[in-house]
């Protein structure tokens, strides 16, 4: 005859394991709720393989033991003392986790729609991935400004670049623009960058601010100097940087309209107040916004990137613009103690839009430059 000692009866032990979450007879249902798993189970093959003894000095046969008044919780959940009632606690406890897991499935759609932030069935709202607008930056000159710059060293042109800079309207071709570049010069005296920003979020982007970040400073590059002065025209920036200041803010471009004799910069473009401290730009989604700023220097090299501080509803946000990795680059003219220009090697524009080296070493004598 078997015990109803403390650890319990084999039977008693099927059944807390039942209850406890283990699997101690054939799973009949299993389901996931979050990340909590739960198996329920049926009675186990030891409670329902017959007839139970009775435990000593028990007179009734088995299953017609009543409950006793005063029987203890542990009691009444495993079923001490034998009987079938301990069965129909089991039963019941599976039914009640049946149920619960078939609610709990049935909420589970709501539960993630209200986690991804939109309701059954709704269209959820663009992703937040990427960046909150899109930037495309161009190095432009305007008809008011010429086309100056230095090399940082000496540039000797090959046999076709000096024949290709002779040739008459070279500098208005295309082809230019991809010389000075493969020759790594910077531009002297002013650096003028076309912003086209495109929204990119649902919510409402605000500029605050466009400002330089200085990553380098030095004295001007003195190498080989392509003379090509303005054209004259109007300027049609909005922005303007003063790169020799400390910390440049960006200012709007004013023109001077001091037209006394004595004024030779009538007409021309010069800082006014900050730019930021009346304008804001916003950028809805696929909305585009162009700023053209310019960036001046007399006195440096100077090696810059761009910061955009802007708001993204009550976030305070920050983005670094520049060129393909790069900074951008501005040169001051190179000039000697007499502040005269200052160069090893000098190409100047002549009146058929070719270039002809005016200055320096190798200078070709069978051709004869304008203001030799």
């Amino acid at each position: 005859m078997e015990r109803a000692d403390g650890d319990g009866t084999r039977a008693e032990r099927s059944t807390r394991n039942d209850i406890s979450g283990e699997v101690a007879g054939p799973a009949i249902q299993a389901g996931s709720i979050g990340h909590l798993h739960m198996t329920v189970t049926g009675s186990s093959s030891q409670a329902s393989s017959g007839p139970e003894k009775l435990a000593e000095g028990a007179g009734r046969p088995a299953g017609t033991r009543r409950w006793r008044r005063g029987r203890s919780a542990r009691e009444a959940m495993t079923g001490a003392g034998g009987g079938k009632p301990r069965r129909l606690v089991v039963s019941a406890i599976g039914v009640a986790v049946l149920s619960a897991i078939g609610g709990a499935l049935s909420f589970q759609p709501q539960v993630r729609g209200l986690v991804s932030g939109t309701a059954p069935g709704a269209v959820p709202s663009a992703t937040a991935s990427g960046p909150d607008f899109a930037v495309s930056v161009d190095a432009v000159r305007l008809d008011d400004e010429g086309w100056w710059a230095a090399t940082s060293g000496d540039f000797r042109p090959t046999s076709a670049q000096s024949r290709f800079l002779a040739e008459p309207m070279s500098t208005t071709s295309e082809k230019y623009d991809d010389f000075l570049r493969s020759t790594g010069a910077v531009n002297v005296g002013e650096q003028t960058l076309r912003l086209t920003l495109t929204g990119r979020r649902d919510q409402q982007v605000n500029v605050l601010d466009v400002r330089p970040v200085i990553v380098r400073r030095a004295s001007p590059l003195a190498g080989t100097l392509f003379a090509m002065g303005s054209q004259a025209g109007s300027a049609t920036f909005q922005v303007v940087y003063d790169l020799d200041r400390p910390n440049p803010v960006a200012r709007k471009a004013v023109g001077d309209t001091d037209f006394s004799e004595w004024n030779s910069a009538a007409g021309a473009v010069k800082p006014g107040p900050p730019f930021f401290a009346d304008t804001t730009i916003t950028l809805r989604r696929d909305e585009q916004n162009v700023l053209v700023l310019r960036a001046r220097t007399e006195r440096f090299h100077v090696a810059f990137r761009l910061k955009v501080t802007y708001m993204l509803g009550d976030r305070r946000k920050y983005r670094v613009i520049d060129d393909r990795g790069r900074p951008f680059q501005v040169t001051g003219f190179s000039r000697g103690p007499d502040g005269e220009e200052r160069y090893g090697r000098v190409f100047s524009l002549q009146s058929d839009y070719s270039m002809c080296q005016t200055v320096g070493p190798d200078v070709d004598a069978a051709r004869q430059c304008e203001g030799d």
